[in-house]
C-alpha cells in the first residue's frame, strides 16, 4: 500500500484548529458571562481541553492506516484507526473521477481524487492528501484503465 504524504497530517491538524479555536473563544466568553457558577466554564475548558487531545491522537493513529494501492484491474484504499475500512472498486465499475481541492490544501499543496461509480451522486470513494502530479496520474491511469474495461 502507498501512502499519504506526510503534509496531509498538517492539513488535518490546522482544519482541526479552524474548529478548537472558535469552541475556546466560546468557553473564554462564557468565563465572563457566568460568574455565579464558575464550575460550568472550568468543565468547559476541561472538556475543549480533552476533546482536543483526543481529536489530536486520533487524527494522529488514522493517518498512518491511511494508504491505497492500484492493481490491474482494481484500486483499494484503506483508512480508519478504530473502525477500519477497506474499499475497493474495480475499474470496470468506475463513471468518472475527480480532483478537488479547498483552500487548505492549496496551501500545502495537496488535492483529493473522488472516484465515482454508477448509481450515485456522491464519490464512492475519495483519497485525501495525494500530491497534484500523483494525483493527476492516477487519474490518467484510471482513465486509461476503465477504457479498455469499456
Amino acid at each position: 500500500m502507498k501512502n499519504i504524504l506526510d503534509v496531509f497530517l498538517n492539513k488535518k491538524l490546522v482544519a482541526k484548529l479552524f474548529f478548537f479555536i472558535p469552541v475556546l473563544a466560546g468557553v473564554i466568553i462564557l468565563f465572563f458571562m457566568v460568574e455565579e457558577y464558575p464550575w460550568i466554564w472550568k468543565a468547559a475548558g476541561v472538556a475543549w481541553f480533552v476533546f482536543l487531545i483526543l481529536s489530536v491522537f486520533i487524527s494522529y493513529k488514522e493517518f498512518f492506516v491511511r494508504g491505497y494501492v492500484l492493481r490491474e484491474h482494481d484500486i483499494t484504499y484503506r483508512h480508519g484507526w478504530l473502525f477500519h475500512h477497506q474499499i475497493t472498486i474495480p475499474f470496470n465499475r468506475i463513471q468518472h473521477t475527480e480532483i478537488n481541492h479547498g483552500p487548505i490544501d492549496r496551501y500545502f499543496k495537496l488535492c483529493e481524487l473522488d472516484i465515482y461509480t454508477a448509481g450515485g451522486s456522491s464519490s464512492d470513494l475519495s483519497i485525501s492528501g495525494l500530491d497534484p502530479d500523483k494525483a493527476v496520474a492516477i487519474k490518467e491511469y484510471i482513465s486509461e484503465k476503465t477504457a479498455q474495461h469499456a
